[in-house]
């Protein structure tokens, strides 16, 4: 567990990106959960942006998925240790958003057999508790929690 203020979460997701190994079979899957306005995108912005994304990260609520190429990101970017660690095992980070799915058939809209069986994916699901049923176990479990905080303060149980 840790408690995450706004200012440390780029910190935070540096040392996520610490516990993510490639998976030879598969993407990398990370769950996100946690209520609305616990942080969830927010880390996903601090995130992306520790793996080398300069693009602008928004939530995918209503367009459900956004994948970000990580080797066009390497290209012309210094990269720092935990880069150099992580990314040369992957070319895409997917963010999904679940939200609005009611179930696992919604999902499948989006051909998830295709980026899920690709390991040099990193697929993030937000809400994930909505489809979990059409998803395998994933490899990293973020809650997100901003319930009794500080303002901007979020308590964050990480399970692997």
């Amino acid at each position: 567990m840790a408690i995450v203020s706004l200012d440390d979460l780029s910190q935070f997701a540096g040392e996520i990106l610490q516990k993510i190994k490639p998976n030879r079979t598969r993407a990398f899957l990370v769950f996100l959960s946690g209520n609305l306005g616990s942080g969830k995108t927010t880390f996903m912005q601090a995130f992306a942006r520790e793996l080398g994304v300069g693009e602008t990260v928004q939530s995918p609520t209503f367009v459900l998925m956004k994948k970000y190429s990580l080797e066009e990101e390497k290209k012309g970017v210094a990269l720092t240790p935990r880069l150099l660690k992580a990314t040369p095992f992957f070319s895409s980070l997917i963010h999904i958003d679940a939200y609005r799915l009611e179930n696992g058939a919604e999902f499948s809209a989006l051909k998830p057999e295709e980026f899920l069986s690709n390991p040099k994916n990193i697929v993030c699901i937000e809400w994930a508790e909505n489809i979990h049923e059409t998803l395998p176990k994933p490899d990293l479990v973020l809650r997100f929690s901003s319930e009794g905080m500080k303002e901007g303060g979020r308590e964050i149980k990480i399970q692997a």
